[in-house]
């Protein structure tokens, strides 16, 4: 976590003296509120307009040329509507400060997160949630370690939470206005709320990715670029190659080497990939020549909420020292591809909404076969979805944990008839406790008393879940990657990228019957015709196994004790045997694993963390307050 923002917006001039001040922070503008960015930004990331007494800071990747920034601006000024600044092409976040109010936007995907809290009598908001928990010698939530444990992950859950008590976060798509000392989260962004025309939305799409690779290989220069084989991360390099050809520049690409089937198809398709331009310079990296899953655990560094890319760090310092010694500013990952250019499963019961039954039925025929499921059991599913309201949703969700009806055999993948719902059907694993299920069903009833769906209909409303799920994995590995001085970027995320996405619709942009039909549509004239002949996407759960078998011994010593445990979530006596079962081949469902595993590790790296974002430490080891619930 080497590069955040932080500003505090305080009551009057004369409490800035008191003001803790950033560590390695550059002040971007003074008064009572004042703004910094800390660490290691490159010039490209900082862009700062002033006009009169409004000041606009732009931290992160932004793609529109600067004049035009500068009459956005003074148009926004004029109008006091500064959202319409997030329709610049790129990823970042947006802070405007004028004569009264501060405002920071977040974006749509949630890569630029924002978090805020109250400090003495100033609100205090960051890009990172770690230094404010620090500042404010936050508790963990254990509210929010549930929901997480059981998936809950969604944006929009009851009081914004974070993963610290008084800690808050703005949702995606949302601004934070600070006004008079008081912090108001509001909505700027909405999905498309009128589709168009499948050939019209593959040409926004067309237009926005070549911007958002072309722009960013323009903007940094040496830029490198994942090639794992499958058609996202292919489709990135190959507009990089192309571009970075017209001046003479080549490109290197990463690709990971794996041994089971799919993973060898991959690399496969990576090299047919690599020999259709001359100035890819193609890097293979086997699997040998780093450490496998699940090893060196007790060295995994601190990131600002739990994930399990981080049983994956071996690989990530392999491939990022890699990446780093070709001198590259920025590298850029497929990552988003699957749920940006496609839809969730649920957009079946969209189908019956809106009457197309010729649509439901084919759809429903392609799905059962290409998933080896039963028709009725998907038709049953998408039928009650379309009758079922968010409110009534989630209710039921909360009585089938007070029953426990929702217990089921754990799976490495649900079948998609479990799958079709509002988010994904709660399933909790048998080592959670009654103390799990009681602040879940509590805040599953809250939720539904105040939330709102992302959309109207439960499959674009699980479509930007999906989207915005998946950024909040990614930003993780962004935080690792930072670790070691690389900017990794992931241009499917970009607000404008997504919206010519949500444009078309969602039993276009995903079929039975065609593999990425959007992005094939979009891409037909600027990239070679082989590349899409490919349908079929890599499996990389083998690693995950293989890790395990590798790392048992120490594993099992590492859940000797459990934060988690003392914390009443986890029974830690199933999950040992659990762990005994999953190495024995005797038991599946990875994602709980996965979860318990990631949220344990993240915990005893809160507690022992030795960094401080502060000039004068605030750091508070808060292990007994730990131990103690």
């Amino acid at each position: 976590m080497k590069r955040w923002f932080c500003g505090f917006s305080a009551i009057d001039d004369h409490s800035l003296a008191t003001l803790p001040k950033p560590l390695d922070g550059e002040m971007l503008w003074e008064g009572s509120k004042p703004f910094w960015v800390c660490g290691t930004w490159g010039k490209q990331q900082i862009i700062t307009i002033f006009e009169g007494p409004v000041r606009l800071a732009i931290v992160g990747t932004c793609l529109a040329p600067y004049k035009t920034l500068v009459e956005l601006f003074q148009n926004a000024v004029r109008n006091k509507d500064y959202s319409q600044l997030m329709r610049s092409p790129g990823s970042y976040n947006l802070i405007v400060q004028d004569e009264t109010d501060t405002y920071i936007f977040v974006d749509v995907a949630g890569l630029k997160p924002v978090f805020y809290t109250k400090y003495e009598s100033s609100i205090v908001y960051s890009s990172l949630g770690v230094p404010l928990q620090q500042l404010i010698k936050a508790e963990v939530d254990p509210c929010w370690l549930a929901n997480s444990l059981s998936g809950l992950t969604a944006p929009n859950l009851v009081q914004n939470r974070s993963p610290f008590r008084n800690i808050q976060t703005v949702p995606s798509g949302h601004y934070l206005q600070i006004s008079s000392g008081q912090p108001t989260c509001k909505k700027y962004w909405n999905a498309p709320q009128e589709y168009i025309s499948f050939s019209d939305a593959a040409e926004q799409l067309h237009e926005q990715l070549l911007t958002a690779v072309e722009g960013r290989v323009r903007l940094y220069g040496n830029v490198t670029s994942d090639l794992s084989g499958g058609f996202d991360s292919t489709s990135l390099a190959l507009i990089a190659a192309k571009d970075l050809a017209k001046r003479g520049h080549n490109l290197h690409t990463i690709t990971i080497k794996g041994t089971s089937s799919t993973e060898s198809e991959d690399v496969k398709w990576a090299k047919h990939a690599a020999s259709l331009y001359p100035n890819i310079s193609s890097i293979m990296i086997d699997s040998h020549e780093y450490p496998a899953e699940l090893s060196n655990l007790e060295s995994i560094p601190l990131t600002d909420a739990p994930d399990p890319s981080v049983f994956s760090l071996g690989l990530i310092n392999y491939s990022m020292g890699v990446v780093k010694s070709k001198g590259s500013k920025l590298h850029m990952s497929g990552e988003g591809g699957d749920p940006v250019l496609g839809s969730h499963p649920s957009y079946l019961a969209d189908l019956v909404r809106r009457m197309q039954v010729r649509t439901f039925v084919q759809h429903i025929y392609g799905l059962s076969r290409v998933n080896d499921l039963s028709p009725i059991a998907l038709m049953n599913s998408a039928v009650k979805l379309s009758i079922t309201s968010y409110r009534q949703w989630l209710l039921q969700q909360a009585r089938k944990l007070l029953t426990g009806r929702s217990h089921q055999p754990l799976r490495s993948k649900q079948p998609l008839s479990t799958v079709i719902g509002w988010h994904y059907t709660l399933n909790p694993a048998t080592w959670y406790t009654k103390s799990f299920v009681d602040l879940v069903v509590t805040e599953l009833q809250k939720w539904a008393a105040v939330a709102t769906p992302l959309d109207n209909s439960p499959g674009e409303h699980s479509s930007i879940d999906l989207i915005q799920g998946t950024g909040f994995t990614s930003l993780i590995q962004q935080q690792l990657a930072a670790i070691y001085d690389v900017n990794l970027e992931f241009p499917y995320f970009d607000s404008l990228v997504i919206d010519a996405c949500l444009s078309a619709k969602p039993e276009e942009r995903t079929t039975p019957f065609a593999y990425k039909p959007l992005l094939s549509k979009a891409l037909e004239r600027d990239l070679p015709k082989s590349i899409f002949t490919r349908t079929t996407k890599g499996d990389y759960t083998g690693g995950e196994f293989v890790g395990l078998q590798q790392n048992l011994p120490m594993i099992k010593e590492f859940f000797q004790t459990s934060f988690l445990a003392d914390m009443g979530l986890i029974d830690i006596r199933e999950f040992r045997n659990y762990i005994q079962q999953l190495s024995m081949g005797l038991a599946t469902g990875s994602f709980h694993f996965n979860q318990t595993l990631a949220i344990e590790l993240w915990l005893r790296r809160v507690v022992d963390a030795k960094n401080s974002f502060w000039e004068h430490s605030t750091l508070n080891h808060f292990t007994e307050v730990l131990r103690t619930h």
